[in-house]
């Protein structure tokens, strides 16, 4: 994978906390899969308008050899990973499926959100 962090998303104030708290939480599910991360706090990472930019981060740093958190984030969902990795990959460039952030069968599912 690349070792290039270049996230292609805006990212706003707080930006580097609010990855670093989701990083620790989901390193932490890779380690115990009954881990109790799904917390507000936990969730408040990803809506400050740059969820993306730290779904990203997340993603560059797992398949940049952080074994852990790459458990964690398989661990957070049946398809969490494909997804979050659809994104990572669209945003660099790679040809690649419709991004869909959430699950396909919910009603809040968003396209290119």
């Amino acid at each position: 994978m690349s070792a290039t962090n270049a996230n292609p998303f805006p990212t706003y104030k707080g930006f580097g906390l609010r990855v670093a708290n989701a990083k620790r939480a989901l390193e932490r599910l890779g380690r115990d899969s009954l881990a109790r991360i799904y917390t507000r706090g936990f969730d408040s990472c990803f809506e400050h308008f740059d969820g993306k930019a730290v779904i990203w981060q997340l993603m560059h740093d797992a398949l940049n050899g952080n074994a852990d958190l790459e458990r964690g984030i398989r661990n957070l969902g049946r398809t969490c990973w494909d997804e979050w990795l659809v994104l990572h990959n669209t945003a660099q460039g790679t040809p690649d499926q419709d991004l869909f952030l959430a699950n396909p069968n919910t009603t809040t599912q968003t396209k290119g959100e």
